[in-house]
């Protein structure tokens, strides 16, 4: 690898892009991002930035990271059914490294590492909101692989509905929500969520014997049973000097079974997880003609997860040792400003400060242990309309962090070792510059950046905070070079659309958890180059029918200096993937839709020893608007029966499953 050479020849480029545009006829554009057909609840604004709409996931046995995956550039990892941990990556950066918001609010998870999406209902949602090349300023700049920000429904015109959905292994759903005025100048919304499957699914058990088949059987899947509730309320309130701001308060909590491995399924281990928000934001009105605008606001989090440990359990769920439980609670307090500002009509700048409180404290049979985190973060974007059809930009962020162990002194919860300070942190610089062209009328659109980005350890990879994890108080941060180039093309009559991009990404200091006697320690030891291209064509034809093509083409390579991993794949990463989908919008209210995915051989470990094989899925939906607020939908989800499962995991998926859903909108 030449990463000088390679940053040379991405300035290059950036230049010549720039150079070019300056060709452009001047005229004022307002605004740089641009637009294409919503199909299928999808809508884009760029190759880097995706909006997906209720369309999209209402009716359809999906879940948040089955909706996100669709998305070309983005593969999921599942552990089973409803309920399971579940994650995304981001143009081949590890879900870890993704940032996941829930309005605009960073999720916590308390045991550490990348954000379990299936705790999160997208029955709640209003819209989701997906940036893969870069993490806007509103978020902190923060997050090697870019960020996903799930929007609650807010109090915003009066309505509500009200949803049911019933399906296989006892799978059920139930949502309301309302949003009205109080006053004049007062809006309510509120939302309730629920959903429950047993996930007593029947699959394949090798009875131990993975390589011998003649002693398999058909098992049934048991103490996998999920259960989560959820909830939120907002007051959008309009303020005498042209001044509103918005309280609101989520809540939700999970519960399920722990089923443990095909032949050593287990009666009693589960695990817990409860979590709630409190956010007030205020935003002013326009400042010197509308070029300026304030907000500020404050936002506290707290979740708690707890795992009843499987191992080691026997098969009537009675422990051959003490029953073990452990998990983490972690505390959130944000402070925040921000401001936009116009100085002249083609100058466009955001700019936010935020402050950071975390506290992690230990739960359960964990030795006492607790960690707190302070940090100070800004971070800016500028943009200027250099002509009509062209503009520069540059976005970044600075961070400074403390750590500080409870009372000067963290014993560690495996008993091993007692740590008297924290390691210090340097500062964080993380940016990019890019440049854009096109509008919004314009056929051909599009931007070229190239950026660098850090990201600091997690408390838990720097003090292991779970048992059996010790500490690396020395751990640097993670280190990324990024190269994007995307562009976007209208065909005449704006019926069909057709986005491309080209992504490169060079980690450096990538943090890996290295396993000894059973024993684990997070080490800086990953270097890998990730290049690819993604493609997009969405396609109305006529009023009957919408299509969509999408299909990603990467190659992750890791580059660490050990033998065993050097030139191999990166885990849970295709070579390739496909997806197409097409929805007929039938006489008599019908609307069908039918959706087919292929990805190409995956392995689950660095050594490429664990293969997942290639594997196509198919599923289908068909709804009926018998009025005009009232929606009915049947979804069937993995037509064929394919079993996709990884031949290593002792987490086997599910096979076809059926879904009835009733929306009523009032």
């Amino acid at each position: 690898m030449r990463t000088t050479s390679f940053c040379r020849t991405a300035v290059y480029a950036v230049f010549l892009y720039c150079a070019c545009s300056w060709a452009q006829e001047v005229q004022d554009l307002g605004t740089t991002e641009v637009s294409a057909p919503v199909s299928a609840g999808v809508a884009a604004a760029g190759a880097g930035y995706t909006e997906i709409l209720p369309a999209a996931w209402e009716g359809k046995s999906l879940t948040a990271a089955d909706l996100l995956s669709a998305l070309p550039g983005v593969q999921a990892y599942k552990q089973g059914g409803l309920g399971s941990f579940q994650s995304v990556s981001i143009r081949g950066i590890a879900a870890r490294n993704i940032l996941i918001c829930v309005d605009g609010v960073p999720l916590n998870d308390a045991s550490g590492g990348a954000v379990n999406l299936s705790s999160i209902d997208l029955n709640q949602m209003e819209k989701v909101e997906v940036y893969k090349g870069n993490v806007p300023a509103k978020f902190g700049v923060s997050g090697l692989g870019g960020a996903v920000n799930f929007v609650t429904r807010n109090a915003v015109k009066r309505g509500g509905r009200v949803l049911a959905a019933y399906g296989t292994h006892n799978t059920w759903e139930g949502a309301f929500q309302v949003s009205s005025p109080v006053t004049d100048s007062v809006m309510f919304a509120s939302s309730f969520a629920t959903r429950h499957s047993d996930n007593d699914y029947e699959y394949t058990n090798r009875n131990g014997t993975q390589y011998n088949d003649d002693d398999d059987y058909t098992a049934i899947r048991e103490n996998a049973q999920y259960t989560d509730v959820s909830g939120n309320v907002q007051f959008r309130m309009l303020h005498g000097n042209g001044y509103f701001s918005t309280l609101s308060v989520t809540a939700s909590r999970f519960e399920g079974g722990n089923p443990g491995k095909e032949e050593q399924q287990t009666k009693v281990a589960k695990f817990v997880g409860e979590s709630a928000l409190l956010r007030y934001g205020l935003e002013s009105a326009g400042y010197l003609d509308d070029r300026l605008f304030l907000a500020g606001g404050v936002s506290g989090r707290f979740d708690k997860n707890l795992s009843s440990t499987y191992y080691p359990l026997d098969h009537v769920g009675y422990g051959n040792s003490r029953f073990l439980q452990y998990g983490a609670a972690t505390y959130k307090l944000v402070p925040e400003i921000s401001a936009e500002f116009s100085p002249v009509n083609r100058l466009k700048t955001e700019a936010r400060v935020a402050g950071e409180w975390e506290r992690a404290e230990a739960r359960g049979d964990s030795k006492d242990w607790a960690l707190d985190r302070w940090t100070l973060l800004g971070s800016g974007d500028l943009y200027l309309q250099v002509f009509t059809y062209a503009g520069v930009g540059s976005e970044g962020s600075v961070q400074f962090l403390k750590d500080r162990l409870d009372d000067g002194v963290f014993v560690q919860p495996s008993g091993s070792r007692i740590l008297e300070d924290a390691g210090e942190r340097d500062a964080t610089l993380s940016g990019r510059i890019y440049s854009r062209f096109g509008t919004s009328e314009s056929p051909l659109s599009g931007e070229v950046s190239i950026g660098r980005f850090y990201q600091q350890p997690a408390l838990m990879e720097l003090y292991g905070t779970f048992p059996g994890a010790l500490s690396n108080p020395d751990l640097k941060r993670e280190k990324a070079t990024r190269f994007e180039a995307s562009g976007q093309f209208m065909f005449p009559g704006r019926r069909t659309s057709l986005r491309a991009a080209y992504f490169e990404s060079h980690i450096e200091d990538g943090i890996c958890w290295v396993i000894s006697v059973e024993l684990l320690r997070a080490e800086n030891i990953a270097r890998s180059l990730v290049r690819g291209a993604e493609f997009e064509l969405n396609s109305s034809p006529s009023r009957f029918m919408d299509i969509v093509l999408r299909a990603t083409f990467q190659k992750t390579e890791d580059r660490s200096h050990s033998n065993s991993y050097n030139g191999n794949m990166l885990p849970g990463e295709p070579a390739r993937a496909y997806y197409a989908g097409a929805t007929l919008h039938l006489p008599l209210h019908l609307d069908l839709a039918w959706v087919s995915e292929w990805r190409s051989v995956i392995y689950s470990d660095r050594a490429n020893r664990m293969d997942q094989p290639a594997v196509a899925t198919h599923r289908a939906d068909l709804a009926y608007n018998p009025f005009e607020k009232t929606r009915l939908a049947f979804a069937v989800a993995n037509i064929t029966d394919e079993t996709y499962r990884n031949f290593y995991t002792p987490f086997p998926m599910p096979g076809r499953e059926y879904k009835f859903t009733i929306i009523q909108g009032f």
